[in-house]
């Protein structure tokens, strides 16, 4: 047999055109891939009066993207991997630059500006899916927080879905209540039960944090038409924590429940409603979302977004309108009720929320709000005012 000597470069070439001999066409590559996501550009400005006399205003700049791209691959499984865009620059008087590839950590605890945000491998066998990997956590209890391990889901029960989540490693969000407890630390592991029979939807969530605390909700919504223009809903939120002994020293179990009923029709849509959610101990702190807001039923935008983190007795009521035209939406939202920002401290507060949403298409939407809220302090007769401005361009893909 007669040996070949082959020079590197040779070898090279050779395994270049092997890989290109076995690679798959772009167009059959791409054309079982879905693509999903939005980008969208926000400017936001804040000013605030704290203590009577202590003004501050300071705007931003935000550009942020998600984009999914949702693989089938061979028989019943597939891929999904996201990449996140998110970066800010300051506006106006403040001391900043803009952050074109320096000295920008990006907004959502990631580390860098640009990041791989889901990279999970699903398998979808008749009415079970199981995702393993990088992914949002889906939860009553999360809003868009991300961690890494294992969702099912199942749908044999027609009407009902049935969820169980496991994971083991938690995105360090700047939405996480607490974050010097470090409870991205800790797993989290949740079962739930999801069903809609018309007119009635609900859902039945248990979670738990290991070492930190063990949160429960159950949401009950009923909506139906009373005429082909008419239709109105009403919906029942209770929600609890209990806290683990090692935190008990600075937090308590909290309980949470809220109603509110809707109305849609002739163009006005309006929601009403009461929010009441308080710590077992007043002079500890508690929680009942996790990340954010969560699912639960809130109004305005900043004088309440406390459910992750708060103190005593908090309580609202709440009335939110709107009137829709062509491709307008105008809209009010006001909120009246009591508000602990300090231990054994609670205050008078409210808040009023101007809207205007102008929707140029399916996928292309602008949306506009102008809020005000007040805290009075009852102890020493000076409070809290705060001004914010915000506009958003989105696009969803």
């Amino acid at each position: 047999m007669k040996l070949v000597k082959m020079s590197l470069a040779a070898i090279v070439a050779a395994g270049a055109i092997s890989s290109v001999a076995s690679a798959t066409p772009l167009e059959e590559a791409i054309k079982n891939v879905d693509v999903s996501g939005f980008a969208r550009v926000r400017y936001q400005n804040t000013t605030t009066n704290n203590n009577g006399g202590q003004d501050s205003s300071n705007g931003q700049y935000r550009f942020t993207s998600d984009i999914n791209f949702k693989a089938a691959l061979d028989d019943n499984f597939y891929g999904i991997l996201g990449f996140r865009y998110d970066s800010q620059d300051v506006s106006g008087d403040a001391d900043g630059q803009t952050k074109v590839g320096a000295n920008d950590n990006g907004i959502e605890g990631y580390g860098q500006t640009f990041n791989v945000r889901q990279f999970l491998l699903g398998y979808k066998a008749g009415n079970t899916t199981i995702q393993a990997g990088r992914q949002v956590l889906g939860t009553f209890f999360t809003d868009d927080m991300v961690g890494t391990g294992i969702k099912v889901l199942n749908s044999d029960i027609t009407g009902l879905t049935l969820a169980a989540v496991a994971f083991d490693d938690l995105q360090n969000d700047k939405d996480i209540g607490f974050k010097t407890a470090t409870t991205y630390n800790h797993n989290l592991y949740g079962v739930a039960a999801i069903g809609s029979y018309d007119p009635v939807a609900f859902q039945l969530w248990y979670a738990n944090l290991q070492d930190v605390a063990a949160l429960y909700a159950v949401d009950v919504a009923v909506n139906f038409d009373v005429t082909s223009d008419i239709n109105l809903g009403f919906q029942g939120q209770y929600a609890g924590s209990s806290m683990n002994d090692r935190y008990t020293t600075t937090l308590d179990d909290a309980q949470f429940w809220a109603l509110q009923a809707k109305f849609k029709g002739f163009g006005f849509d309006a929601r009403a409603g009461y929010v009441d959610f308080s710590v077992d101990d007043s002079k500890k702190a508690g929680l009942i979302s996790y990340e954010d807001q969560g699912k639960f039923i809130e109004a305005g935008e900043d004088l309440y977004d406390t459910y992750k983190e708060f103190y005593g007795d908090n309580n609202y009521f709440f009335l939110v309108a709107g009137y829709s035209f062509d491709k307008f939406r105008v809209g009010v939202d006001y909120v009246n009720g009591k508000i602990t920002k300090q231990v054994n401290k609670q205050h008078d507060a409210y808040e009023v929320v101007a809207r205007l949403d102008y929707a140029y298409s399916k996928k292309l939407k602008f949306q506009t709000w102008y809020g005000h809220y007040e805290i009075d302090d009852v102890d020493t007769v000076k409070g809290w005012e705060t001004d914010r401005f915000r506009f958003d361009a989105r696009y969803n893909f």
